[in-house]
């Protein structure tokens, strides 16, 4: 599908969408409402504290006021000690004030003499400890007249008879006599009066600061909307640099932006096309019920001169891909005389599968195969009968003579069947022939006996052990015969058996592998072979310095895939290389590493 046409399907859906939303609220109502709010509830929140502040004051108020009204005065008329002071004058300083007296045991709260009948206890319990005079409010409950508050004045004074005892002046005032609930009414009608002239003024404040930004806002929404539609030279000039203003600058920037991306969309569609064009594979692309959407001109051309078998199995292919969910794979499906890799993939509307005519590639691999078995073949006749003139010339007189020229003849004897043995290998390699037997292999002592088997050419192979390497499940002969190429080769191109250079073997591991590689001393590689050195039949240059047929590494590599590991390769000309093995390493071997043995040396 077109991704232009696509991409405004979504647009066209998104406006839909908003469409089908809910009425939405103008931004001048909440706005004004939210001014409102934030008002009302900071005019709550100020009258509570305030309230509650006023309140104490006044109660702190009353209390200095009955406090100067009798306790301050009654000190100033008389002094400690002095002996003008009577029961008779302490009862007409009572009545001049309109209250009551009376003399209190400090530790029964008892009267004693006077006409006092309710005073605060705590108030003289107080004044008694610290021997001073002592003032305290205190609310006893309402009648008819109001909620009634008891106002205490409690002095230590010297009795006779009496140890502790203290003079306590006391009266009931009602709401009406304190005068606070007159003062606090007064402020609650100020208090509502401020509130609700705030209201007004926080309501039509927010009434225009919200007109003013919804204009802005709705000329960004229509611009929005215009660039929706497809119209991507819509721009906003903003005069104000603040949020709105910076969103204004965002939106020109988001539809240049928009504008170059259809643009290059646009570019990437019409190189794409180009590209599909000229591909020598064949594509095909279907939709979601199978039917043919896009084919290149190679899919067109190949579709048009196959067989309907061929189509038939072709949207198999596909079938299978775009239900599965992931891609599928055919190595192999005839078309006529071709024969044809079929690679699908799922997509989200369909599905797109790669048509690629391998036939000659199946060709050369075949023909590869029929040549290595036929050469293995023709060897085998002339390798026998080389090995029956051999024993024939055991009779031979002069001893010296005939082992030397037995010994040339077994070693030329021993190449031929290495490589009568290599081509039959790899022909049963191919086909599958070959049956791996796996079991827990020691990597160590695997590569200690190759070490011991390579003894007879008298050169240094040095091995470095890492301990920590578990035992790998895999089949120990194949192991050991890819380990013996690779080791064979290193010893040729480092001088064969006149070359004094040695030979490294490391065995590590390695994310979750067992790695043994093997470095050389050699002439190297040059880069521009590595990529082909595991081809059949191929030898870089200067491998004229050794013998070999070019099947070595290829047959390494053949193990390898099949053991399912693998093998790279780095090398520098002149320096040498290094070919490193890959063997996974299974979860039986990992739970083996705890009984493997640490060991961790050089030899």
């Amino acid at each position: 599908m077109d991704p232009l046409t696509g991409l405004r399907r979504r647009l066209g859906a998104l406006r839909l969408g908003k469409k089908l939303q809910r009425p939405r609220v103008s931004i001048q109502v909440w706005l004004t409402a939210l001014f409102l709010f934030v008002t009302a509830l900071a005019c709550v929140t100020a009258y509570s504290i305030v309230t509650g502040t006023i309140g104490e004051i006044l109660e702190r108020s009353a209390e200095r006021s009955f406090e100067q009204a009798v306790g301050n005065q009654f000190e100033d008329q008389t002094q400690p000690g002095d002996p003008s002071i009577t029961e008779q004058s302490i009862a007409r300083f009572a009545a001049n004030r309109g209250v009551s007296w009376g003399i209190v045991r400090g530790e029964t709260g008892e009267r004693v003499r006077g006409n006092l009948t309710d005073f605060d206890r705590g108030v003289v319990t107080e004044a008694l400890a610290a021997r001073q005079s002592e003032t305290g409010l205190m609310a006893i409950g309402g009648n008819e007249s109001g909620d009634r508050t008891l106002a205490t004045y409690a002095s230590p004074i010297e009795v006779t008879g009496e140890e502790n005892a203290a003079l306590v002046f006391s009266r009931v005032y009602t709401e009406s006599d304190l005068n606070v609930d007159t003062a606090l009414q007064r402020i609650n009608r100020l208090a509502l009066l401020a509130g609700t002239l705030a209201l007004l003024i926080s309501g039509f404040s927010g009434y225009v600061v919200a007109n003013l930004i919804s204009r802005r806002l709705n000329r960004l929404d229509g611009a929005a909307r215009r660039l929706a539609s497809g119209n991507f030279d819509e721009r906003i000039t903003t005069r104000v640099e603040d949020e709105v203003g910076s969103l204004g600058a965002t939106f020109n920037a988001m539809a240049s932006s928009l504008k170059g991306a259809f643009r290059q969309l646009q570019q990437e569609k019409t190189r794409s096309q180009a590209i599909l064009d000229g591909m020598t594979d064949a594509v095909v692309g279907v939709d979601r019920d199978l039917n043919a959407t896009f084919l290149n001109p190679r899919a067109r051309e190949l579709l048009e001169n196959s067989e309907p078998a061929f189509h038939e199995r072709l949207q198999e292919v596909l079938a299978k891909s775009r239900f599965s969910g992931g891609p599928v794979a055919e190595p192999e499906v005839e078309a006529g005389d071709r024969i044809i890799e079929v690679r699908a993939a799922p997509l989200e509307d369909g599905a797109l599968a790669i048509l690629r005519d391998v036939t000659e590639e199946r060709q050369v691999e075949r023909a590869k195969a029929e040549f290595i078995a036929n050469a293995s073949h023709e060897l085998k006749t002339p390798l026998f009968a080389l090995s029956g003139y051999l024993e024939m010339m055991e009779d031979e007189e002069d001893e010296e003579t005939r082992r030397d020229f037995l010994k040339a003849m077994r070693g030329a004897t021993e190449r031929l069947q290495n490589l009568a043995k290599t081509l039959l290998d790899l022909s049963r390699l191919d086909a599958n022939a070959v049956t791996f037997r796996l079991e827990e292999v020691d990597l160590e002592e695997l590569l200690h006996g190759l070490k011991r088997d390579f003894a007879y050419t008298g050169r240094e192979i040095r091995l470095h052990l890492e301990g920590d390497v578990p035992p790998v499940r895999t089949d120990p002969t194949q192991l050991h015969r890819m380990l013996a190429i690779l080791l064979d080769n290193a010893l040729k191109y480092s001088g064969g058996p006149e070359g004094t250079a040695p030979v490294d073997v490391h065995l590590r591991r390695e994310d979750g592998h067992a790695t043994v590689s093997v470095r050389d001393r050699g002439c190297g590689i040059p880069q521009t072979e590595i990529r082909h050195i595991f081809e059949r039949f191929y030898r870089a240059q200067g491998s004229s310095r050794a013998d070999g047929t070019g099947l070595g590494l290829a047959l390494a590599w053949e193990i390898a895939q099949h053991l399912g590991g693998d093998i790279c390769v780095e090398s520098e000309p002149d320096v040498g290389s290094t070919f490193t093995v890959e063997l996974p390493l299974d979860d039986g071997a990992e739970g083996l590493e705890e009984r493997a043995p640490q060991r961790s040396n050089v030899s």
